[in-house]
């Protein structure tokens, strides 16, 4: 098996940066450590497939999509008729696991960790950084905790992830992480950050 390293290796060790009053308002980084698998049933099949996610995951699968359903480090987010993202957090088991409990004949499961980089912004200005070049409403009555949604980040796609009061995650193409990343600091920059790097 390959093992699985960051695309923002080396660029993350500057510490952070004042803002324009010399505080540091917001902090951001780069999720690690965590496994995304998408799942999907064939038509006809989307009951089995839903009873086999749920025992195996201990968590009810969401019915809207643009929801997600969370059961500890475990999130399962609804993002088509009958397709699903699983995104386990310290659980490098889990894509095996789904595998195993997808069978041929209800569905398929693939992963790709490997594809995506996992971007977060946490602080009370997170929501004006996000809306310099993202075209969603953030307010928390609009878009809640546990709420998602793709969108795009000029040129590249994203899913955007709303995971606490003022923390958001990017799930970005890992070949454009770098400049997502540069993107971030940069809208960031006016109110300041603290880059907190994950060993």
């Amino acid at each position: 098996m390959l093992e699985r390293s960051s695309a923002l290796v080396g660029v993350m060790k500057d510490g952070g940066r004042d803002g324009a009053d010399g505080k540091r308002r917001l902090r951001v980084g780069e999720a690690r450590g965590w496994a995304l698998v998408q799942i999907a049933a064939y038509p006809g099949t989307a009951v089995e497939l839903r009873s086999a996610m749920e025992q195996l995951l201990g968590v009810h699968l969401p019915d809207v999509v643009g929801r997600a359903t969370v059961n500890g480090a475990r999130r399962v987010l609804k993002i088509g008729l009958r397709e699903y993202w699983i995104i386990a957090h310290d659980d490098p088991t889990i894509p095996a696991a789904l595998q195993s409990a997808v069978a041929p004949t209800i569905g398929c499961s693939t992963s790709l960790s490997h594809s995506r980089t996992c971007l977060w912004i946490d602080g009370s200005s997170s929501r004006d950084v996000l809306a310099t070049d993202i075209a969603l409403d953030l307010h928390p009555d609009v878009f809640p905790i546990n709420f998602f949604a793709l969108t795009g980040l000029r040129h590249t796609p994203l899913m955007i992830y709303r995971s606490g009061q003022n923390r958001f995650e990017l799930y970005i193409l890992r070949t454009f992480a770098l400049w997502a990343w540069d993107w971030l600091l940069d809208a960031a920059l006016p109110y300041g950050y603290e880059i907190i790097e994950q060993k």
